[in-house]
């Protein structure tokens, strides 16, 4: 009897399918793990990491702001050597720039100046002193008819001061830039100086006088018109070009004074060439100057201020009875004053419109993860 269960147990145990089945789920069980387990990163070999052209081509666009085409080639890299140093942190400084955010931000720091826009006032100040320009013309023009009552003065001067005024406002009906303004006007006022300063230096009198300045007048008025139309100077490039020659006509001025030869005509005729020669270089410069007619007022400020300490200080070691070192000292002071200005208003243009700080959302980290950016002036 005990003897029975003894054998039943020892058969089962022996048959050979309760051991096969026993084993079969067994070999999956520790397949498993091994099926699950990935396999080590290639690593690239030294020829698939020599994509170094593709590097720098990446790195160039990236540095010119070609950030589609840098991350191309970076990408390139990437596939060619992932284990490459550099090349996945320029990637993805690459991809956060294209972000819209981010160029939101950078736009927002980096606006670009605005143009000058139309101004009521300006063509006010056109029409008052084209005005007068018509009126002095009429007077002038008067005077070479010879002109023996005073009412047909007043006539011909209201006709001109008409014409004028009809002309500012009626040919400026779509609108004038204050530096469309300052050009024309300017055009004037040197039109009637050189006017006068070729009296001097032709040796003019009578009517050639008085035709000499109506002639000078009418004809940088028409220049300035060209220049308004075609080139749109801002107020602060005219008003450069005027300081310029104006400054540049006094310092010479001065200079001559030292030879006394007594030839005016040789005078005035140097003294328009400075002039002229002032006006066309400061207006090439200005051309590539984002600068304000405020700034230009203080720069002439600094050369009054300059002049006046030159002449002071001479004045103060008894120089002033020698006309010549009174005359030079006081040029160089004018352009040390000048040059002093310019150099202490250099941040006067400077733009105070951007806001102190501009956040904007970007991917952020190698995984493209979401991210605040912080853009500002500091």
């Amino acid at each position: 009897m005990f003897l029975a269960p003894f054998v039943l147990v020892v058969l089962v145990a022996a048959q050979p399918g309760a051991s096969g089945q026993g084993d079969a789920p067994s070999a999956p069980q520790s397949a498993a793990p091994a099926a699950a387990m990935p396999a080590p990163p290639l690593v690239a070999s030294p020829d698939a990491c020599a994509a170094e052209s593709d590097y720098l081509a990446g790195f160039d666009a990236l540095v010119q702001g070609e950030d589609a085409r840098a991350v191309e080639s970076l990408e390139r890299v990437l596939e060619a050597c992932p284990q490459h140093p550099y090349a996945p942190e320029l990637a993805r400084l690459a991809r956060a720039r294209l972000n819209p955010g981010a160029k939101l931000a950078q736009e927002t720091l980096a606006r670009p100046p605005q143009a000058e826009g139309t101004s009521q006032g300006a063509r006010a100040s056109l029409t008052i002193l084209q005005t007068m320009h018509g009126i002095t013309q009429g007077i002038l023009l008067c005077t070479i008819a010879g002109c023996d009552d005073s009412r047909a003065y007043v006539a011909v001067s209201l006709l001109g001061g008409g014409a004028g005024t009809a002309a500012s406002l009626l040919l400026t009906r779509s609108g004038l830039t204050p530096g469309q303004a300052a050009a024309i006007n300017s055009g004037t006022v040197w039109g009637f100086g050189y006017g006068l300063a070729s009296i001097g230096s032709f040796d003019l009198d009578g009517d050639n006088a008085i035709a000499s300045v109506m002639v000078g007048a009418l004809g940088f008025t028409g220049l300035g018109l060209l220049i308004a139309e075609f080139a749109q100077p801002t107020a602060g490039q005219v008003s450069l070009a005027n300081s310029g020659g104006l400054w540049a006509g006094v310092v010479a001025g001065m200079l001559m004074a030292t030879n006394n030869n007594g030839d005016e005509r040789v005078f005035f005729g140097i003294e328009q060439g400075v002039v002229a020669a002032g006006i066309v270089t400061f207006a090439l410069i200005s051309r590539d100057l984002d600068i304000s007619h405020g700034r230009v007022l203080l720069i002439d400020a600094g050369g009054i201020l300059g002049g006046l300490l030159g002449a002071s200080v001479l004045f103060l070691v008894d120089a002033e009875q020698d006309a010549d070192v009174f005359l030079v000292g006081t040029s160089v002071g004018v352009l040390a004053g000048l040059g002093t200005a310019t150099f202490l208003t250099r941040d006067y243009d400077a733009r105070d419109d951007a806001p102190t700080v501009t956040v904007a959302p970007t991917a952020m980290g190698r995984h493209g993860g979401l991210g605040l950016t912080m853009l500002g002036q500091f």
